[in-house]
């Protein structure tokens, strides 16, 4: 996070400096690369800090200021017309959160990954004194200490080094993977598919900019609610589908109801934000923590291809002036389907090995029986119902 935001801010800076076309392009680039890595990183962080009670609100939050950058952007061009001082602004902006980055710690579920025991409990320790409350907590009376490793929680071995291919680990988890891949490009294509062709809606291009990033905000505060109410699954794939009916009603206006045709693209955008926003907790929440920053990172890695893509089929109005609703109202509807042959993960604390995640179905039945596996620490934080010793202080931040 540190490394990301600095650099975010460095060569945001430096783009307003390149002297040709080709300088630009090049640092531009590597923003752009460093900027995604930033937003994936900081989502994981937050997912990791915050219990299950609250992770849904605290995770979509994210994207909620994500669409306040995108009506900022808005505004800045709109007052700013020349680009490199337009640049610099953008860049000052960020300069504030490169500061806080080091203040923060490490996530609890990253370092008892890591096996660093005595920093968890550290971490622990701080967590609460700033909820007030007081536990006599100690990790290893949550769970057994492992032959080969001394009771003060220092390593014994150093942890395995994890590579896309554990994201194949099994028929289960490539499954899992590809409908998850699958899910990310259509969200991002779709998404901008609606937000780059509102500047060619009529109008100001730079309101119908800034009216794509404020649709966004109470696209997110419905998906809290229904993602705490029906569960990620069952909210994403109605609206992935709600996106195929909503491209299918847009190629039915006539021409020349202008305002009609704004109002439903903007629904687009809505239906397709709300699953966009969505497929990044439900990605952390499918992974176990050893590999959860590479799923998140990879999902990430493809949507990107499909904001690549999208561009290229704006101009496809130009073959037929439907050609892009045609395409993104294909795509929600297969992925659509293959969303509700996902395993639901409402309610159920974040997993930390692969064998957690494996068969999410037996972890459901075997839920209320002692686990033994590395997951057990956070499951035991995180259950409420449990002695205060034991209680969720995550949960509780």
């Amino acid at each position: 996070m540190w490394i990301t935001s600095s650099c975010q801010f460095i060569f945001g800076l430096a783009v307003a400096f390149t002297f040709n076309y080709y300088s630009f392009v090049i640092t531009r680039f590597i923003l752009a690369m460093v900027s995604s890595g930033y937003l994936v990183v900081v989502f994981v962080y937050v997912t990791e800090y915050v219990g299950i009670k609250f992770r849904t609100w605290a995770s979509i939050h994210i994207h909620t200021f994500f669409a306040v950058g995108v009506m900022v952007v808005a505004l800045v061009g709109y007052l700013v017309r020349t680009w490199w001082i337009y640049q610099i602004i953008l860049s000052v902006i960020t300069l504030p959160f490169v500061m806080c980055c080091w203040m923060l710690p490490e996530t609890p579920f990253w370092l008892h990954s890591q096996q660093k025991c005595k920093e968890v409990e550290r971490v622990i320790a701080t967590m609460e004194k700033w909820n007030k409350v007081s536990t006599q907590f100690k990790l290893s009376q949550l769970f057994p200490v492992e032959e080969g490793r001394e009771p003060s929680g220092t390593d014994a071995q150093p942890a395995k080094n994890h590579n896309l291919f554990d994201l194949f680990h099994n028929w289960t988890f490539a499954r899992r993977t590809i409908s998850v891949w699958l899910i990310w490009f259509t969200g991002s294509f779709g998404y901008y598919v609606f937000a780059l062709n509102s500047v060619n809606l009529g109008g100001n291009e730079y309101f119908n900019l800034f009216l794509a990033g404020a649709v966004e905000i109470p696209s997110y505060i419905v998906c809290c609610f229904c993602m705490d109410k029906l569960g990620r699954r069952n909210t994403l794939a109605p609206f992935l589908l709600l996106s195929t009916v909503i491209c299918i009603v847009i190629m039915v206006i006539p021409e020349d109801y202008n305002t009609i045709t704004i109002v439903m693209s903007m629904a687009g955008k809505f239906s397709v934000g709300t699953a966009f926003g969505l497929i990044y907790l439900y990605t952390a929440e499918l992974y176990p923590t050893l590999i959860r920053s590479l799923a998140v990172g990879s999902g990430s890695m493809i949507c990107r291809v499909g904001s690549v893509v999208a561009p290229f089929c704006v101009y496809l109005t130009d073959v037929w002036i439907f050609m892009p609703q045609v395409l993104v109202g294909t795509l929600t509807l297969v992925t659509g389907i293959l969303t509700l042959m996902l395993p639901e993960t409402l309610g159920k604390p974040l997993m930390n090995t692969m064998e957690e995640a494996a068969d999410t179905e037996e972890q459901e039945k075997m839920k209320r029986k002692p686990m033994e596996a590395n997951g057990v620490v956070m499951e035991k934080l995180e259950s409420s119902n449990a002695d205060l010793s034991r209680e969720s202080l995550m949960h509780r931040l």
